[in-house]
């Protein structure tokens, strides 16, 4: 994470898009893979640790829009679907 020109911004690393992205938006760190995991787990209770719909089998992160969207809602923001 770094500051440009004032701008908060987190460099990409392995598939943590959404991570970078919503930190980003908020420009602080606001959420971690661990936690960005958890919404994940959470929304598939019945998925187990090696398999998950809404995230890599491999652990590094390509996390589905409806984690980013859960996310959100864990800090009451909403997305908006066009």
């Amino acid at each position: 994470e770094s500051l440009i020109n004032g701008i908060y911004h987190e460099k990409q690393r392995l598939a943590l898009c959404a991570v970078h992205a919503l930190n980003n938006l908020f420009q602080r760190h606001v959420f971690s893979s661990s936690a960005l995991d958890d919404i994940a787990y959470g929304l598939t209770p019945q998925a187990t640790f090696s398999f998950n719909p809404h995230k890599s089998v491999w652990g590094i992160g390509n996390y589905d829009v409806n984690v980013v969207e859960k996310a959100l809602d864990t800090v009451g923001c909403s997305l908006k679907w066009l």
